[in-house]
């Protein structure tokens, strides 16, 4: 069998290979570095402290305990009382002895004696007080006083930023040939088949 001459052309097309490797970027941020320092707070107190005065020594007499200052001047009271009663006494007894014309009948002398019996002692006798009982203790009281002072600190704060960190990584790009183009051309019926 024979055919006409001709050609026989067979084609393979090439294939491009791409293979892309995507770029990269990574960021860190470090924590920035703070401090805080609270110093502390500074407090005064002034304190004058109250003071009660008690003075019961009236409240002492009316029970008969007194002091020995007390106890001297009222014998010395006492005792200028009774001069002068003794003086008063002395010029009455004289003005009746002046004139005893005047009591007849009448012992004067052995009443005079009589009435002098009653002054052998003299300045022995001590009154206890009568101070009522409320006014036998006095008192007075100076009020205390508190004062608290404050002084307060502002916080210290100390910041210290820290820059980001990057780490970038390029894309690439890979180009390769799968398979290449290829042509094959044939010539077909030059030739006498043997079997043929």
């Amino acid at each position: 069998m024979s055919t006409d001459p001709h050609l026989e052309m067979h084609q393979v097309f090439g294939r491009i290979s791409i293979q892309t490797q995507k770029a990269a970027l990574t960021i860190h941020q470090p924590k920035a570095t703070q401090t805080i320092e609270q110093p502390k707070a500074e407090m005064t107190v002034e304190r004058k402290p109250a003071q009660v005065r008690i003075d019961q020594t009236e409240a002492w007499h009316n029970l008969n305990l007194k002091s020995a200052r007390v106890r001297v001047a009222e014998a010395a009271d006492a005792g200028k009382q009774a001069v002068l009663e003794g003086i008063a006494r002395r010029a009455r007894d004289g003005n009746e002895l002046l004139h005893i014309e005047r009591n007849k009948g009448k012992n004067l002398i052995a009443k005079q004696a009589a009435d002098h019996v009653e002054l052998s002692v003299i300045g022995t006798h001590y009154e206890t007080g009568s101070t009522p009982l409320f006014q036998a203790v006095r008192y007075d009281v100076v009020p205390g006083s508190l004062k608290i002072n404050w002084q307060t600190h502002k916080p210290i704060v100390r910041a210290e930023p820290q820059a980001p960190e990057y780490a970038f990584q390029p894309g690439q790009v890979t180009i390769s040939m799968e398979r290449y183009p290829s042509l094959d051309i044939q010539a077909v019926g030059l030739y006498v088949d043997e079997k043929g």
